[in-house]
């Protein structure tokens, strides 16, 4: 299943340091928005961000389920289907990424 996940080691003494390891990850910001709105399926996913391998985005929705901000969802379908969506309490998530957004666009602009 992979090397075990690096976490932070002062995680729990800082609160801003827990929720940056939550989100850090190449792929996380763009995963959370991608299933901001509706439960996806991994190769929406996948299509949704080509330039993320198979394993790198696998590895980001374990670490994600993980924390509880996603969920995974199997279908008995055949063929089985399976489904990711934002929890409850992934969803407050939402305005932290939208500060997150409306800040990132104002770095943009100064570096231009």
């Amino acid at each position: 299943m992979g090397s075990p996940r690096k976490r932070d080691p002062f995680r729990m003494e800082c609160s801003v340091r827990a929720a940056l390891d939550v989100l850090k990850g190449r792929w996380k910001p763009s995963i959370l928005f991608e299933l901001k709105d509706r439960p996806r399926r991994f190769s929406e996913l996948q299509a949704a961000l080509p330039k993320a391998s198979a394993q790198a985005l696998s590895a980001q929705l374990r670490q994600l389920e993980e924390d509880g901000v996603v969920a995974r969802k199997v279908f008995a379908d055949s063929p089985v289907r399976v489904e990711y969506s934002i929890t409850e309490f992934g969803a407050t998530l939402a305005s932290v990424m939208d500060g997150l957004e409306g800040w990132g666009a104002q770095y943009i602009k100064r570096q231009a």
